[in-house]
């Protein structure tokens, strides 16, 4: 069990430190060869598909993702039905993501025509975690 979080505590500062200098090389022009990424850095679902993200990820910082993305979608559903079970989401207004020891999500979402909620969530997909950290909701009727 210590070998493996000492393992998994390995890959995560290898992770940190290649996209420090992968975020580096971008800024300084250099590894802009056949494979240019717009944007930069993209980070993994749990169904280990890339998000496509605007600008690049700042490791701890919050960086803005496509609305409709489809783990952003999936994460406002699942935001969404954990503050009401009823509640669909119609519309996702604003979203970002912060890497941390898994990633944060922030968004603000218009569900059931008739409320705007600002939610939290946290995923961490080694240790199968997802979680509503936070959500304020106001109606718009």
């Amino acid at each position: 069990m210590a070998s493996q979080k000492a393992l998994l505590l390995l890959v995560v500062l290898v992770s940190a430190a290649f996209a420090a200098r992968q975020a580096s090389d971008l800024r300084s022009g250099k590894g802009q060869g056949k494979q240019k990424r717009v944007g930069g850095w993209t980070s993994v679902d749990r169904n280990y598909e890339t998000i496509q993200l605007a600008q690049p990820i700042v490791l701890g910082g919050w960086t803005s993702v496509g609305q409709n993305d489809k783990t952003v979608q999936q994460i406002a559903k699942f935001a969404a039905g954990q503050i009401c079970s009823s509640y669909v989401v119609n519309a996702v207004e604003n979203a970002e993501m912060q890497s941390v020891a898994g990633t944060n999500y922030r968004m603000d979402i218009l569900v059931s025509k008739a409320w705007k909620c600002k939610i939290e969530v946290f995923e961490q997909i080694w240790t199968n975690t997802k979680m509503l950290t936070s959500f304020a909701c106001k109606s718009v009727l």
